[in-house]
């Protein structure tokens, strides 16, 4: 039976045009703050959303999946799921199932290609994980 955790973002984060920003989120259904680990070691099926402001009108947003091993470098950045939105603000939204490594974790990435920062202002993710 898998397990289910709900993550939530509410603080604001810049982000830089053209480069890939870590979401950390602010908390976890069960009280944990500052998480990046959105599951670890096993199976995991990730649905994320993220809403950003101040984009530059016509700019591609791109979230994808991260997983991580032992030592926290990146083992796999798995596809990213791209959208050009047209109104300086955008809700966009990804999924991605796979496996982390022993002592891993997955997290999520987002970048924007405008001509200024934007700034991601939410973002929530439900994650369902299953043990190896």
């Amino acid at each position: 039976m898998p397990e289910h955790h709900r993550f939530t973002k509410d603080t604001r984060s810049d982000l830089t045009p053209a480069v890939w920003h870590d979401i950390v989120f602010d908390r976890r259904e069960d009280g944990a703050t500052d998480v990046r680990a959105l599951a670890e070691e096993g199976l995991y099926d990730l649905s994320v959303g993220v809403t950003l402001m101040g984009i530059t009108p016509g700019t591609e947003v791109q979230v994808r999946a991260v997983e991580f091993d032992a030592n926290g470098d990146p083992l796999s950045e798995r596809p990213a799921g791209g959208e050009v939105h047209a109104t300086g603000r955008g809700r966009f939204a990804y999924s991605w199932k796979g496996a982390v490594p022993p002592g891993g974790r997955v997290g999520v990435r987002v970048v924007q290609f405008g001509q200024t920062d934007a700034h991601l202002v939410s973002a929530e993710a439900d994650v369902f994980t299953w043990s190896a």
